[in-house]
């Protein structure tokens, strides 16, 4: 029986390698000139923190620096386009590790151009969790509740 639906050109081979269907027939579809096509690849895991930053001294301080490029690319996009952050903008953060909800504010430094976050970040954070330099901590958005996620990633040694 002829296949009535010429665009049900999907594979049904079970495969971790290279599936014996010829790509052009089964792993691709053609509409107009963009060739769709989708992935077989296996992924184990993909690591939730997209921000991570081993501490500082200066960072056990009044605020937290984050890296440029990394507050540009998975924080202000989740802000908003309404958000000053010259003036500094709420910011919601659930300690993962703790299940505690806290607030924090987001600025913009104008001297450096970098990003921090400040207010009660020594209290709710580097306090209350003992952080040190050294530690690694990692934040990730989480888009159903709508703020980001902290979690202690590591601990150095302490003596």
């Amino acid at each position: 029986m002829a296949n009535i639906y010429p665009f049900n050109k999907t594979c049904t081979h079970l495969s971790l390698g290279v599936c014996p269907c010829p790509k052009s027939k089964t792993h691709t579809y053609h509409i107009g000139r963009r060739w769709w096509g989708y992935s077989t690849n296996l992924m184990l895991y993909d690591d939730p923190w997209k921000i991570k930053k081993v501490l500082q001294e200066s960072d056990l301080d009044d605020t937290l620096l984050l890296p440029k490029d990394l507050a540009e690319e998975l924080v202000l996009p989740v802000l908003g386009a309404g958000a000053d952050l010259e003036e500094g903008a709420l910011v919601r953060i659930c300690d993962f590790d703790t299940n505690s909800m806290h607030v924090l504010i987001i600025k913009r430094l104008v001297s450096s151009g970098h990003y921090a976050f400040s207010d009660n970040w020594v209290q709710d954070f580097v306090r209350r969790r003992g952080l040190k330099e050294g530690d690694e901590i990692g934040f990730h958005w989480d888009p159903y509740n709508e703020h980001f996620d902290f979690s202690v990633l590591f601990r150095t040694i302490r003596m």
